[in-house]
């Protein structure tokens, strides 16, 4: 009986692919990453009769190289799937859909990486997935794909530039899982930006304060929407870092109105503004509407124009920790004539100290109290998606 040409071997493989690019004159991240060889996975081929028998069938490969040809193609959809994933089984379905549009209107290869156990679940992937071109299955190549783009689940679809094969390895446009049901031609994506340089480029200031993002809704106005997240509003990172910066200068003055300045106008006047941020950044954000969160919007501009988006989830809550602190802290001072200021100052010390201590770990140290409470307890005891973004 023939062996199964599948069937990963770990040692040879590795030697076929380095006894392979000894021979090659340039490198390119395409043989690395892919191996020498992609196996054809045509429709009309590959029956179930045939690969419920291994010794007739044999499968079809063509050079790699070949299989991405730049003439043909400008960009390569690498789709991560597994047959264990109920996930993947529901998402092949409309990337064997959408191959034939991406590669007519974008000019985009779709091919199929396994995650697969085994030879038997990869045979049963390549099933699924008839009409898309595979990579051989090699376990190792996979965890490859995976640690160097940090996916954390599976399916994933990578759209990647087919181009500058010398580079150690390619250009990631987007993560197009999120996307593609809805949009099978994926019109939506800017295909001439990378995901770099949609997610982390230098903006003006009038991009600062307006950007929102194709899907942003229309009061989103200095947040930034990731395409492969489109579900998801993001906020820079160096503006929430000055924002709880300005919160805790004001903080201090807050202490030091309890025990040393009594002043009520004090309170009339700051309460109001610090409510507003509160209530404003948590349902909509950092602009418009929040004071201190356009003027670290502004700020962030000459001290950090390349803006750092984390998404805006966690941070919403944390606010709404603060949303509620500032309001005890207005109810205990309109109480403290019935209480007594003896018996009101500590209260009011208490929430003013913890504003004054949470806004410091997020302004020194970039440590959101209230984020490390979501991701550790909310997302476990309620059943939220924990922000892996957060963690990077």
């Amino acid at each position: 009986m023939p062996s199964n040409p599948n069937t990963f071997d770990a040692e040879n493989e590795n030697a076929q692919i380095s006894a392979g690019l000894k021979n090659l004159i340039t490198q390119d991240w395409r043989v690395n990453m892919f191996g020498p060889t992609i196996r054809l996975n045509p429709i009309n081929e590959g029956t179930d009769d045939e690969t419920d028998h291994d010794e007739e069938f044999v499968p079809d490969y063509i050079p790699t190289e070949e299989a991405f040809d730049t003439d043909a193609y400008n960009y390569i959809a690498v789709f991560i799937g597994a047959n264990y994933c109920p996930h993947c089984k529901e998402f092949a379905p409309h990337v064997v859909k959408s191959a034939p549009l991406l590669e007519k209107k974008r000019r985009c290869k779709v091919v199929f990486v396994s995650g697969d156990r085994d030879n038997d679940n990869f045979e049963a992937s390549c099933k699924k997935n008839k009409g898309i071109d595979v990579m051989r299955y090699n376990p190792v190549k996979t965890r490859v794909f995976r640690d160097l783009f940090k996916l954390s689940t599976i399916p994933a679809l990578l759209i990647l530039r087919n181009k500058n094969f010398d580079e150690p390895e390619p250009a990631l446009v987007i993560n197009a899982r999120n996307l593609l049901v809805n949009d099978p031609e994926l019109e939506n994506i800017q295909w001439e930006k990378t995901k770099a340089d949609v997610h982390s480029q230098e903006l003006s200031l009038r991009d600062m304060l307006i950007i929102s993002g194709k899907y942003g809704r229309w009061y989103e106005l200095g947040h930034h929407i990731n395409p492969e997240h489109p579900e998801k509003m993001y906020m820079n990172e160096h503006a929430v870092r000055i924002r709880a910066g300005l919160l805790n200068i004001i903080s201090w003055f807050a202490l030091f109105n309890i025990y040393k300045w009594n002043e009520p106008i004090f309170v009339y006047a700051i309460w109001p503004v610090v409510f507003l941020e509160m209530t404003s950044s948590m349902f909509i954000g950092l602009t418009p509407i929040a004071p201190l969160g356009t003027l670290a919007t502004v700020m962030s501009y000459y001290l950090s124009p390349r803006p750092l988006w984390k998404p805006a989830e966690p941070k919403r809550f944390a606010w709404f920790i603060g949303f509620i602190l500032v309001v005890m802290c207005m109810v205990v001072f309109s109480l403290k004539d019935e209480m007594r200021l003896e018996h009101a100052r500590p209260w009011l010390a208490v929430t003013v100290i913890l504003c004054n201590l949470a806004t410091w770990f997020e302004s020194a140290a970039g440590f959101c109290v209230g984020c490390f409470i979501y991701n550790n307890y909310l997302t476990k005891y309620f059943g939220l998606e924990e922000c892996q973004e957060c963690k990077l």
